[in-house]
């Protein structure tokens, strides 16, 4: 008798860890006519969501695109009007309220119906839910506006991964708070150093692997750049015993839609990792932020 051939299992996949709701705010440039663009787009977090992003409204007509539609000086004026949109709606929304009470500065404007968007990464999910609503807008300047809300120390989801890491780390005791963001300045003159966390000689800086191409490069900097801190604190603490550490968030790794997001991920670990070696700076790495305050307890327990 003859067997049928099993079909080949798809290997599954963790469900995009970040959600928002979103809308697109139509505009129409020349007032009595019908034409209408959307120009903005206003985004929250959803109830479901792991990650959050922040409430905000983001222009993704940008001056140059709006000169080569409008002319140059009425697409100037027409982006600082949308600028200004932006920023009121912003306001609003920090304020508290939710997109659907949401109403534009100027007349001309019209705020759609909500939609729901998922993604592996803050910039694709923005760049999926500017393709989503408009033919003409583009994600880079929301995907800039997201990277200036957070610290210039970090990219955007090691800001999310270390929030929640503190979050879960600290829980009800407020006494290890201090252990995050610790500032160090021991030699007169020299360079204020901050580290995301520190017990005794347990130093770790944390950062990101890569989720997309866009975010290769940044993570590829702001891991260089916290190797580099570990490796200059070590020379400044030559005297002290000191356990320099750095920790990637490999969260792109565990939910990664396809083979380019892994072929970016594994990339900027082999490179980050051969440094790491070279300076003697040890590794860690952790998925998700739970992991991440177990491996930070057990080093504390292995120092003690």
């Amino acid at each position: 008798m003859e067997h049928a051939t099993p079909a080949r299992e798809r290997p599954v996949t963790a469900p995009p860890p970040i959600t928002v709701r979103y809308c697109a705010v139509s505009w129409q440039p020349l007032a009595g006519t019908d034409e209408r663009l959307v120009a903005l787009v206003s985004l929250e977090p959803h109830e479901n969501t792991q990650q959050l992003v922040t409430p905000a409204t983001h222009c993704i007509l940008g001056e140059r695109r709006l000169n080569q539609l409008l002319g140059r000086q009425r697409g100037r004026a027409a982006h600082g009007v949308l600028q200004e949109c932006a920023r009121y709606m912003t306001q609003r929304q920090a304020a508290g309220l939710p997109l659907e009470q949401l109403s534009a500065l100027f007349s001309g404007f019209t705020v759609g119906k909500p939609l729901v968007g998922r993604g592996y990464s803050v910039e694709q999910l923005l760049d999926a839910a500017v393709r989503s609503v408009s033919a003409f807008g583009c994600a880079d300047e929301m995907i800039d506006d997201e990277e200036r809300h957070e610290s210039p120390r970090h990219t955007v989801r090691t800001h999310q991964f270390l929030r929640d890491l503190r979050r879960i780390f600290v829980a009800d005791n407020k006494d290890l708070v201090h252990r995050f963001d610790v500032r160090l300045a021991d030699q007169p003159g020299a360079p204020e150093l901050v580290v995301d966390y520190a017990d005794g000689p347990l130093v770790v800086q944390v950062t990101s692997l890569p989720a997309t191409e866009r975010q290769a490069e940044l993570s590829l900097r702001e891991g260089e750049s916290k190797l580099f801190e570990l490796d200059l604190l070590r020379g400044r603490m030559d005297n002290n015993a000191l356990r320099p550490t750095l920790m990637f968030n490999t969260d792109a790794m565990q939910h990664a839609p396809g083979a380019e997001v892994l072929r970016y991920a594994e990339a900027t670990r082999r490179r980050l990792a051969a440094f790491a070696q070279t300076k003697g700076i040890q590794l860690l790495e952790a998925s998700t932020p739970g992991v991440a305050a177990r491996l930070l307890d057990r080093a504390v327990a292995a120092e003690s």
